[in-house]
C-alpha cells in the first residue's frame, strides 16, 4: 500500500512540476515580439544602403528601439531613409518635418544599448537622443498602453546584497543599489550615479505634448533598467516600494549614462506592454503608440527648439 502511495505521489509531481516550472507567462520568442512583426526585416532590407560617412548641416536627433517592432513605425516616418551598419548594428538616417533624424535599432539589453549608443554618438553627433519602446509596469495604477516620461532612470539590478550564510535563504531585498559608472567633467572621472535625470528642455516638450494629446495617457515615472524580466509581484512591489520604480526595461539607463559621459542630452519614454501587478497579459504591439507620442516630442523638439 506504502509503494502505491509513492508512486501516486511521484507521478503527481511529475506531471505538475513542469507546469509550475515553465510558468513564465511569455515565451522566449514571444520576448523579442519578431513573430509579431515579420515582414519588417524585408521592408528594412529595401532601403538604401549607405555610400560613405554619414553627412549633415546640422545635428541630427538620434532616436532609439531595440526591436522591429520598435522602430518600424519611426524608420517609415523618415524621408529619404538611408541604412547604416556599424558593428552589426542597424541605423538608419533620414529627415522628419525636414530636420535630420536617425533612428537605431540598439538591439535587446543593456550592454547592446550602451555599444549602439556610442557608436552613433561617434558616428552621427546627435543633438538629443530619446530612448524609446516597450517596457513591463511596476505600478499597479498604470494599465496596457500608458505610456512613462522618465523624470529619471536606475539600474535596479545594480545592487549589493546583504551578507546571508550558507543555508538562510534568500532576500534580495536587502540590499544597497550601487548605481552605475558615467564620466563626470567637473572631476575628470568615472563617477558611480545611482540614477540618472532627462535633459529638462525635453522633458519639458514631452509634457507638453501629453497634454495637448489626450489620446495618451502619459505619466511621469522612474524607469527601471536591467537585463531580467521580472515575475515575482512581491519583488516588483518592493523595487516601486523602495526606488519608486514605474516600470521595467533594458536599455534607457545604460543609454543614459553614455549621453551623460559625452554630455548628450537625452530622454527615456516608454509604453507599458504588461503590467504584471494587475494583469499577465503581454500586449508588444503597444509599442506604436511610444513611436506616434516620440514624433510628436521630436516634432515639437524641431520646432520650438532647433528652428526657432
Amino acid at each position: 500500500m506504502r509503494r502505491l502511495f509513492a508512486l501516486i505521489i511521484a507521478i503527481l509531481f511529475l506531471v505538475t512540476a513542469p507546469a509550475q516550472a515553465n510558468d513564465l507567462g511569455v515565451e522566449l520568442e514571444d520576448i523579442s515580439a519578431e513573430k509579431f512583426n515579420v515582414t519588417i526585416e524585408k521592408f528594412y532590407a529595401t532601403l538604401p544602403k549607405a555610400k560613405g560617412e554619414y553627412k549633415s548641416r546640422v545635428r541630427p536627433i538620434l532616436i532609439e528601439g531595440a526591436m522591429n517592432t520598435e522602430t518600424e513605425v519611426l524608420i517609415r516616418a523618415l524621408k529619404n531613409p538611408v541604412a547604416y551598419r556599424e558593428l552589426n548594428y542597424l541605423f538608419v538616417a533620414g529627415t522628419y518635418k525636414d530636420y535630420p533624424v536617425v533612428v537605431v535599432r540598439t538591439e535587446i539589453g543593456v550592454a547592446n544599448a550602451a555599444a549602439s549608443t556610442a557608436l552613433a554618438i561617434r558616428k552621427f553627433n546627435p543633438i538629443a537622443v530619446i530612448n524609446q519602446g516597450t517596457a513591463g509596469g511596476h505600478d499597479s495604477a498604470l494599465k496596457i498602453g500608458d505610456i512613462v516620461i522618465g523624470e529619471r532612470s536606475f539600474d535596479h539590478t545594480a545592487f549589493r546584497s546583504a551578507y546571508s550564510a550558507a543555508g538562510t535563504g534568500i532576500d534580495l531585498t536587502k540590499q544597497e543599489n550601487l548605481g552605475t559608472y558615467a564620466y563626470d567633467e567637473a572631476s575628470g572621472t568615472f563617477q558611480a550615479y545611482t540614477e540618472y535625470f532627462p535633459d529638462p528642455t525635453l522633458l519639458n516638450i514631452a509634457f507638453k505634448v501629453a497634454n495637448a494629446h489626450e489620446e495618451f495617457n502619459a505619466v511621469s515615472g522612474v524607469i527601471g533598467t536591467g537585463n531580467t524580466w521580472l515575475e515575482c509581484v512581491d519583488y516588483v512591489n518592493f523595487l516601486h516600494e523602495t526606488y519608486g520604480s514605474s516600470c521595467e526595461e533594458m536599455e534607457t539607463n545604460s543609454a543614459a549614462a553614455i549621453c551623460q559621459s559625452v554630455g548628450v542630452p537625452f530622454i527615456g519614454i516608454r509604453v507599458l506592454s504588461d503590467n504584471v501587478t494587475n494583469s499577465r497579459e503581454y500586449i508588444p504591439e503597444t509599442a506604436t503608440i511610444c513611436q506616434d507620442f516620440v514624433l510628436l516630442v521630436v516634432e515639437d523638439y524641431i520646432r520650438d527648439v532647433l528652428k526657432k
